[in-house]
């Protein structure tokens, strides 16, 4: 079996925990996923790079880890590209589909002991190994988040620093079920198996996720330490300073955190409050 037929398999496995049936899956998106998952030349990582590039200083020249590296895209596109990634990954099924890359792919045998398996809550890794961490879109996956965040403090070398992304649940929007939802609905609720019985959904995806929530995490990471830039305010406010010049003038600094409100705003009502909303934070380690 080769490795895109693997995935494909347990992709097909996952959709069915979340729709009734794979054709409720957009296929175009059921695709993506698989490309992007199963074929690491194509290199779909690099939205990642190119922000660790912007907001972490000389990022390729330093020890980077991922957390949680899933089926290895983002660890062996980086090697492939000249970074120094290594990553951790819980699930059996995605480092046997890791197997199957480097079988297909001869990838270079030093590279495969860099994908571990292990927890975010317990990482297997010394004190002060890395420079950077990326967490993308897994910070809703962990069984406890607080203790995830004091690992990756850890293992963090000081003035280290890295990019926590994942989704705000804070918003009327599921992106695991791509449905409406109640803002911090609990999935091991009772009324939100009652939900997904009334709109006819299976429940089998609650147990995959659980509700966080910008306040709680910057919570978490002031507790143990982080310095902490919200990457997406950072970037309006850049983005505000080249269109407007004048705003670089301490006088005007006042103006920016207006500027970010608007934005803000703006996005809720052109998605009429329904879009997904993202937690997006650079955690610096003093």
């Amino acid at each position: 079996m080769t490795a895109k037929e693997f995935l494909k398999r347990k992709l097909e496995a996952e959709v069915l925990m979340y729709e009734r049936k794979l054709s409720d899956l957009n296929q175009e998106i059921f695709n993506s996923i698989l490309e992007r998952w199963s074929d690491d030349s194509l290199n779909l990582e690099n939205h990642r790079f190119n922000l660790q590039n912007i907001m972490i200083p000389e990022a390729k020249s330093k020890k980077i880890l991922d957390m949680a590296a899933g089926c290895g895209s983002f660890v062996i596109q980086g090697l492939r590209n000249g970074y120094d990634t290594y990553g951790v990954e819980p699930e059996q099924w995605k480092q046997d589909l890791i197997d199957l890359k480097f079988k297909e792919n001869d990838y270079p045998e030093a590279w495969r002991s860099r994908i571990v398996q292990g927890i975010g809550e317990d990482l297997p890794f010394e004190d002060e190994t890395f420079d950077v961490f990326d967490s993308w879109q897994t910070i809703e996956h962990v069984q406890n988040e607080e203790k995830c965040i004091m690992e990756l403090y850890r293992v963090l070398k000081p003035g280290g620093s890295g990019i926590l992304q994942g989704p705000s649940y804070w918003c009327f929007n599921e992106g695991h079920y791509r449905m409406f939802w109640f803002p911090m609905l609990r999935p091991d609720s009772a009324f939100a198996r009652l939900y997904l019985k009334l709109r006819r959904r299976p429940s089998a995806g609650l147990a995959t996720f659980h509700p966080v929530n910008p306040a709680k995490i910057r919570k978490y990471a002031r507790n143990v330490g982080f310095e902490i830039v919200n990457i997406k305010r950072k970037q309006i406010y850049d983005a505000a300073r080249r269109r407007m010049p004048v705003l670089k003038k301490k006088l005007f600094y006042p103006s920016l955190p207006l500027i970010y409100a608007l934005w803000s705003f703006w996005r809720v009502i052109k998605k009429a409050g329904l879009g997904q909303r993202t937690i997006a934070y650079l955690l610096i380690k003093k």
